[in-house]
C-alpha cells in the first residue's frame, strides 16, 4: 500500500520553493514597474523591500528578527538529533533508530539507494552543525535587526522547514539509513584522503569570511563601544566587501558547493543546491542593483556575483 504513496516530500518541498522563486525572481527583475503590489511586497524583504502598501500582505507579515527561530530550532532541535544519529551509526556502528526510518520513508520515500561513503556523510553532517551553531551566534550575538524591517510568513516558514529538509535528504541516500545500501565502504586512499581535506578547507574558508562580513555589517550600526547606535543603512567596507557587494551570501553558496562535492552522487542533495543557488543569487543582485541606486559613491571596482567580472 506504501508504495502508492511512495512520494519523496523533500525534493518536492524544494521543487515547489525554488521554481516558485525562479518566477517571481523573473518577474520582479524584468517586469516590476508592471507587477501589483502584493506580488513586490511577498518577495521583496529587509533592505530593498518595496514600499508600496498591500494590506492583505502585511497581515501576514513577521519581523526579520525572527530570522533568529530558524537557528534556535536548528541548533538545539534538529542538530543535535541528526548529528547523534549520524556519530552513533558511523562512528558508534550502532543501528538507525527505527523512528528515524519511518521519518525517511515518510519523507524521502522508500526503496531508497546508499549513494555517498559513509566518511563523506559523517564529514558533511559535522560541516553543517558548524555552519548551523555559527548563524546561531551570528543571529543573536552579532547581527543588528533593524526593528522595522518584516519579511512574508511564506519565507518564516520556508525557513523553519529549510534545515530539517536538508538533514533529511543528507540521510535519504546514506549508508545504512538507505533501505537498499549500494555505497557500504569507507575508501581512505590518498587522494580520497587529500579531496576531503580541500573541501574542509575550502568550506571553512568560506564559514570564516561569511561570519566577518556579518560582523562588518553589524558594526555599521555599533559605535566603538558595541552599543547599537543606528538602524539605518550603510555602505559596509573590508575583508570580501572589498570585492563583492553580498560577500555573506557568497559565502553561503561556496559552502555549499563544498557540500555538494562532497555528497555529489546523492541526486536528492542537487535540490537542496538549486534551491541555494537561486535563492542566494537572487539576494545577491537585489542587493547590488540597491547599493548602485542609494550610494552615488559606490565602488566601480566592487561586484555581485565573480570579483573583478560581474
Amino acid at each position: 500500500m506504501h508504495l502508492l504513496f511512495n512520494i519523496n516530500l523533500c525534493k518536492l518541498f524544494f521543487v515547489i520553493i525554488t521554481s516558485s522563486l525562479v518566477i517571481l525572481g523573473v518577474l520582479i527583475n524584468f517586469f516590476e514597474p508592471h507587477l501589483p503590489a502584493f506580488i513586490k511586497k511577498t518577495f521583496r524583504y529587509g533592505k530593498f523591500a518595496s514600499d508600496e502598501k498591500s494590506l492583505l500582505v502585511q497581515s501576514v507579515e513577521v519581523p526579520k528578527s525572527y530570522f533568529r527561530h530558524f537557528y534556535v530550532a536548528a541548533a538545539f532541535i534538529f542538530c543535535p538529533i541528526f548529528l547523534k544519529e549520524v556519530v552513533a551509526v558511523y562512528v558508534f556502528n550502532k543501528g538507525v533508530d527505527d523512528w528515524i526510518e519511518t521519518l525517511l520513508n515518510f519523507s524521502c520515500g522508500y526503496g531508497r539507494l546508499s549513494t555517498v561513503p559513509a566518511h563523506r556523510v559523517l564529514i558533511a553532517s559535522i560541516l553543517l552543525s558548524l555552519q548551523i551553531f555559527r548563524r546561531f551566534y551570528d543571529t543573536h550575538f552579532v547581527s543588528v535587526f533593524s526593528e522595522n524591517a518584516m519579511i512574508n510568513l511564506s519565507h518564516y516558514l520556508i525557513g523553519m522547514a529549510f534545515y530539517p529538509a536538508v538533514m533529511l535528504i543528507i540521510l535519504s541516500e546514506a549508508p545504512k539509513f538507505a533501505q537498499n545500501v549500494e555505497t557500504n565502504t569507507t575508501t581512505f586512499n590518498l587522494s580520497e584522503i587529500m579531496f576531503n581535506f580541500f573541501i574542509i578547507v575550502v568550506f571553512l574558508w568560506a564559514w570564516y569570511h561569511q561570519h566577518v562580513a556579518t560582523v562588518i555589517l553589524a558594526n555599521l550600526r555599533k559605535n566603538k563601544k558595541g552599543d547599537v547606535v543606528d538602524q539605518g543603512y550603510r555602505l559596509p567596507e573590508g575583508d570580501w566587501f572589498n570585492y563583492l557587494s553580498s560577500p555573506h551570501s557568497t559565502a553561503e553558496i561556496i559552502m555549499y558547493t563544498a557540500l555538494t562535492l562532497l555528497l555529489a552522487k546523492n541526486t536528492s542533495w542537487l535540490y537542496v543546491y538549486a534551491w541555494i543557488l537561486s535563492n542566494q543569487i537572487e539576494t545577491i543582485l537585489l542587493s547590488h542593483w540597491w547599493y548602485l541606486d542609494r550610494f552615488k559613491n559606490f565602488p566601480p571596482q566592487r561586484k555581485a556575483l565573480i570579483p573583478f567580472i560581474y
